[in-house]
């Protein structure tokens, strides 16, 4: 059971749960004015430029940040910094009772995909796949509205963009999971990983070949997860390609549709999340969501 947000303060945390921000301080701190300018007041973590190699800190500053934030009464949201590939050694220190007991809004995507996931499963919180700290500055207007109104809980129904490829027709209703396709991989069989069943899977992929990609949705139908799920919405592919052996190169809305064979839930492609893109919409992860083909339709309530 999905579990309410009421947001009742305009304290925004951010924290770095995965790589180190050395090298993009001017557009975090671009992003924090973004929100500034919003009307929100911002607090950072006390580690939050930590700098242990590829992670923001260590494993335990990293979990304290985490979990401080969620303890704190005066933030009433988290934002992370950025992405990365070390999210995952904080999930054995997370402090899921105290997320239950304060539940906030949290949001990240890329490497953050694992810590959003985890916490829905564990906890039943919705989580929201959106843009870090690194883009908050870069969003088009209506990405940035949408996120916004996430934030302050002013909407509970959000309709995406018509504009979509239709790689599968059909109609599906389910929860909406999903996020980065390699992270997502990465919780499975892990008790970390929510139920998918009946589910609307998105998944989005950032410079990996199409030969990676079609190993990678190989991995979910091995799992038997496209015996489970009712649709399947694909976000943008930020440098899919493979550079090293270019006559390797196949479509793949092709790959996608191979992989899935044998099984009929719609599937749409749009671009509209995922790697560096400024029209980044933020779909939270728990919500009931719709898909249409034929109305070029997708929908994801909070209610």
């Amino acid at each position: 059971m999905k579990k309410s947000i009421t947001i009742t303060k305009n304290t925004i945390g951010i924290i770095a749960p995965s790589r180190p921000i050395y090298n993009i301080k001017k557009e975090v701190e671009s992003g924090i004015e973004t929100l500034e300018k919003s009307g929100f007041a911002v607090k950072r973590g006390e580690n939050l430029e930590k700098h242990f190699y590829y992670s923001a800190g260590t494993s335990g500053e990293k979990a304290s940040d985490f979990n401080v934030m969620f303890s704190n009464p005066e933030v009433a949201s988290i934002i992370c910094a950025t992405g990365g590939s070390s999210s995952n050694q904080i999930l054995e220190l997370i402090d899921f009772d105290v997320i239950k007991k304060n539940p906030k809004f949290f949001m990240g995507y890329s490497d953050i995909t694992t810590l959003l996931l985890a916490i829905y499963k564990k906890t039943g919180l919705v989580t929201f796949h959106g843009p870090s700290m690194y883009e908050m500055s870069m969003l088009n207007s209506g990405a940035k509205k949408m996120v916004l109104d996430m934030i302050k809980g002013r909407e509970k129904k959000f309709d995406y963009p018509k504009k979509m490829k239709v790689l599968r027709p059909g109609k599906a209703k389910g929860k909406l999971i999903g996020g980065n396709l390699t992270l997502i991989n990465s919780l499975l069989a892990t008790p970390y990983m929510p139920d998918i069943t009946g589910i609307i899977l998105f998944w989005e992929e950032v410079g990996d070949s199409p030969a990676q990609i079609d190993f990678k949705l190989q991995e979910l139908r091995l799992s038997g997860a496209f015996e489970k799920i009712k649709g399947m919405i694909v976000g943008y592919l930020s440098d899919c390609v493979d550079k090293k052996y270019p006559q390797d190169n196949r479509s793949i809305e092709e790959i996608i549709l191979e992989r899935t064979a044998g099984y009929d839930f719609p599937i749409i492609k749009v671009d509209y999340f995922g790697h560096d893109i400024s029209n980044f919409y933020t779909f939270p992860i728990g919500a009931n969501a719709t898909i249409d083909t034929q109305h070029k339709k997708f929908s994801a309530s909070l209610r």
